[in-house]
């Protein structure tokens, strides 16, 4: 989106930095615009490569099965828009999974502000009181404390782990494998 609204491209790791954050941010931080020519093309050419590059993270398979087979209710609130969510989650069948699913767009203040979650708790017919939130970014960090609820860090392969250590998570975890185990052992105390 960038080329095609003649500003210079930038290197795979200063894009990688932004994942799980608003295009907004991510674009104010590269001092280009408008936004929304921007965000118009992001979208367009996200309809494809976006869904085809996602994948999950290693381990998440087994472990998105094994909690929902042990009854958790499991809700996905990210800043992709809802249409992007939908077609990944169908790319990985993980739709009798995910009993809610929150895209960006469908609120009207991304992470860090706490809407998101507020709708999936919502959505999953829920109470905050007994949600955990499982995230990737100081965002999710920011966005459960805003509403009091424990989080676990999961590091990022990504990168931003000092950030979203430094964020104060409840929990830190260095793979997703690690959750079944933490989640019984939050359950027990």
């Amino acid at each position: 989106s960038l080329e095609m609204t003649g500003h210079s491209p930038r290197p795979t790791e200063e894009i990688t930095r932004h994942i799980g954050y608003p295009l907004q941010q991510m674009y104010a931080e590269f001092g280009v615009g408008p936004f929304d020519q921007l965000y118009r093309y992001f979208q367009d050419r996200a309809a494809t490569s976006v869904i085809s590059a996602s994948h999950a993270l290693v381990g998440a398979e087994p472990v998105v099965r094994h909690l929902h087979s042990s009854g958790y209710k499991m809700a996905i609130a990210t800043t992709k828009v809802r249409r992007h969510v939908d077609q990944i989650v169908d790319k990985l069948e993980w739709h009798q999974c995910f009993e809610a699913l929150v895209g960006g767009d469908e609120v009207t203040s991304p992470k860090p502000d706490p809407a998101a979650f507020r709708l999936a708790v919502s959505r999953l017919g829920a109470q905050i009181e007994h949600t955990v939130v499982i995230g990737d970014t100081i965002n999710d960090v920011l966005a459960a404390r805003a509403l009091s609820i424990p989080v676990v860090a999961v590091k990022s392969p990504y990168g931003g782990n000092d950030t979203l250590l430094a964020s104060g998570p409840d929990y830190v975890i260095d793979t997703i494998a690690e959750l079944p185990l933490l989640l019984k052992e939050m359950q027990e105390r």
